[in-house]
């Protein structure tokens, strides 16, 4: 790993990136509006981590908080096509799972598309496991599917 390379907490000043990044991951039915990405970076109960190299955004990780649980979820994760298999996506959900650990959340949980083999096996090498098969979870079809899986981590 660069040694310019780290992971922050987001700032209004990354907004435009991960709009971008946003864009480059995901189809346009699929992806945040810029709105939904506004309202989960500032207004949201979440967290919003950058994996930055220099003064580039690579890769960004939100996390949802539920209220009154001890579950918080990952609600995105996107890595610029260009930086992917270098680390980034794991790097974001190291980071989440310390943080999460410091604020006594005791699992993790994400949905991902069943046709998303890429994401899911990043999930299942960070310890993550597939509890359930969501049929119809999503809108639009994901690569044929429109079926995600719920995976968890129990953080110790």
């Amino acid at each position: 790993m660069d040694n310019s390379t780290r992971i922050r907490t987001a700032t209004s000043e990354d907004f435009e990136r991960i709009v971008e990044l946003e864009r480059l991951c995901f189809p346009k039915e699929h992806a945040y509006s810029r709105r939904q990405l506004r309202y989960l970076l500032t207004k949201a109960n979440s967290t919003v981590f950058v994996e930055i190299t220099g003064a580039l955004v690579r890769g960004f990780l939100i996390i949802l908080y539920r209220r009154g649980t001890t579950v918080a979820g990952i609600e995105t994760i996107n890595v610029d096509p260009v930086s992917r298999k270098k680390g980034v996506g794991l790097r974001l959900l190291t980071a989440a799972e310390e943080l999460l650990r410091k604020k006594g959340i005791c699992t993790i949980r994400l949905e991902v598309a069943i046709t998303n083999q890429a994401a899911i096996k990043l999930y299942e090498y960070a310890g993550f496991q597939k509890i359930m098969l969501l049929k119809k979870y999503y809108h639009y079809d994901h690569e044929g599917s429109r079926d995600a899986y719920r995976m968890v981590k129990k953080l110790e």
